[in-house]
């Protein structure tokens, strides 16, 4: 039993093997000067005076801005304003609560009593 429980042993790193070289460095954020990371403000264009056919120019289109999601405490707050508006027929409880879904109100914050902000 002795010998079988040797050859299932991990075996030692190989010793003829060179370790790995790396002869770049890693790819980091720009540190140095004039490596085109800052963009002077008089080459930004708007995308009108573009002519996208030159092979000089380099178009970055940015997304249109997103709207904003609501958080899990909204849409839970938004949920339960959604069904109670349904369950008691309050259109503008379920109104409220759909605002709130799609991220167009937010929820209000509740004071709590004694609070060194009042």
């Amino acid at each position: 039993m002795s010998s079988s429980t040797k050859d299932d042993a991990p075996r030692p790193p190989s010793k003829t093997v060179e370790p790995t070289k790396v002869d770049t460095a890693p790819q980091q954020a720009s540190t140095s000067p004039g490596d085109g990371a800052h963009i002077p403000a008089d080459q930004i264009r708007n995308p009108s005076e573009v002519d996208y056919n030159d092979p000089n120019i380099n178009v970055v289109e940015v997304p249109a801005e997103k709207k904003r999601s609501p958080t899990f405490k909204e849409q839970v707050f938004g949920y339960a304003k959604v069904i109670r508006g349904k369950a008691f027929g309050k259109s503008d409880v379920k109104e409220h609560g759909e605002q709130v879904l799609r991220g167009e109100e937010t929820i209000p914050v509740k004071r709590h009593r004694g609070s060194t902000s009042d």
